[in-house]
């Protein structure tokens, strides 16, 4: 059986700016940096042998910091960066609208409609499935924590309930939250979603 700890990210600037990222790379603002170090003494108990990130800054950044904490060194994987979000990093919700509208309307229908410019669903979808099926058969009998993004996350738990691929499950990851999922044999058992006891900050 593998443990997946599953952390978003901290805080970025842009988060706190209420701007869609996507693929733009946004530092930790000080939030970000304190939530990923009570992440890590969260993670402390589970003992994770194995750390992997996202490219992303604000994804890199929350690793090094739980790196730091728990002696791990992390292992980069751009398959586990956020969704492309193409003409519309970097907007805000108005912004968007202006620009594009009826389109954050869309989303809200629970189906990951594509941005301009953006990554296709489907695309989305099997790079994230991918990339968690290889994490999983690399560390058959592991506790393993991946940092990453609440796209990822949200896809990755579509996709462990086999939900429709392109529709959202029906969750959210905050930033710095902790979920963790026990894989074994084809089949998940989902233990947390989104916790987040261990922060203190305030949101």
């Amino acid at each position: 059986m593998t443990r997946l700890l599953l952390v978003r990210h901290g805080r970025s600037v842009m988060n706190a700016e209420k701007r869609v990222q996507g693929w733009l790379d946004s530092p930790l603002d000080d939030v970000g940096r304190a939530q990923a170090q009570a992440a890590a003494e969260r993670m402390r108990r589970e003992e994770p042998a194995a750390l992997y990130s996202s490219p992303l800054q604000r994804a890199r950044e929350t690793a090094e910091i739980i790196a730091a904490a728990l002696a791990l060194e992390p292992v980069v994987d751009g398959r586990l960066k956020e969704r492309g979000l193409g003409h519309i990093a970097g907007l805000s919700g108005e912004e968007i609208d202006r620009s594009f509208p009826g389109l954050r309307e869309k989303w809200q229908a629970w189906k990951m409609v594509a941005a301009p410019g953006g990554e296709q669903p489907a695309v989305f979808w099997q790079r994230v499935a991918e990339v968690f099926d290889q994490i999983v058969d690399r560390h058959p009998e592991d506790v393993v924590a991946v940092v990453t993004h609440g796209g990822v996350l949200a896809a990755y738990f579509g996709h462990l309930l086999e939900i429709e691929t392109g529709r959202w499950a029906p969750f959210s990851f905050s930033n710095g939250s902790l979920s963790i999922v026990d894989v074994a044999d084809g089949g998940a058992r989902i233990w947390l979603v989104n916790d987040r006891c261990h922060l203190d900050d305030g949101e």
